[in-house]
């Protein structure tokens, strides 16, 4: 009887569920089309394997931010099966690397499995700034924003401006053409005509194929006129 257990007891503890995944989901360089406006994603199915001998059971699934989701096909894996993992990662506005990652909890013996995300966001056309941000302002008097806009495209691109909204005007030419790399200088002025918070809008019509439009926004604070 000593003998039996002796051999029985190991066995029974080195039965357990092992997930297997892999670390990092890299989807290179990235080239977003249309409107700055428009939400834009990449997705990725990463392969999830229970490779231990006993149920593996995932017990949740947690992404860094409310920029990823990753829903699962399965939660549930007996020993040998696979699922998937749904990855979609929304791209920001801007260009540059953006790194995520996203956690899975199971109950295997790690518990925290980490898959890391990665893209390099490369727009045709990119701001300076997604917004407009203006000086300090007064009732009745003039205020500025500057921002700027460079092409990565090879073909030269028109860029109209277009403001949205009333009294607020273009310093310069409304039409101007962007070259490559080159950053073209954009400056409008608003006349606040009362105190506190106010907003504008604007857009840049461009001639580019599939990014034909650019939205901003910009906002500013007014002081009452002087007495």
């Amino acid at each position: 009887m000593i003998v039996i257990l002796g051999i029985v007891v190991p066995l029974v503890m080195s039965a357990q569920p092992r997930l297997q995944v892999q670390s990092l989901v890299d989807w290179g360089a990235v080239t977003p089309r249309g409107s700055l406006t428009k939400q834009q994603t990449v997705q990725y199915r990463v392969p999830i394997k229970n490779i231990g001998d006993k149920t593996l059971v995932i017990t949740s699934v947690r992404p860094q931010c409310g920029c990823t989701t990753a829903p699962l096909e399965r939660d549930t894996l007996k020993p040998g099966e696979e699922t998937g993992m749904n990855i979609t990662l929304t791209l920001p506005a801007g260009s540059g690397v953006i790194d995520k990652y996203v956690t899975v909890y199971a109950n295997d013996s790690v518990g925290a499995h980490v898959v890391k995300l990665r893209a390099e966001v490369q727009r045709p056309l990119q701001l300076s700034s997604s917004f407009l941000g203006f000086n300090q302002g007064r009732v009745g008097e003039p205020t500025r924003s500057k921002i700027s806009l460079t092409s990565f495209v090879d073909e030269p691109v028109t860029l109209t401006l277009q403001p949205q909204t009333h009294g607020l005007k273009v310093v310069g030419p409304t039409t101007v053409v962007a070259q490559k790399s080159v950053p073209v200088p954009i400056e409008v002025e608003y006349t606040p005509q009362k105190s506190g918070v106010f907003n504008v809008q604007m857009k840049i019509a461009t001639t580019l194929t599939d990014y034909d439009t650019i939205e901003l926004t910009g906002y500013g604070v007014a002081d009452a006129p002087k007495k």
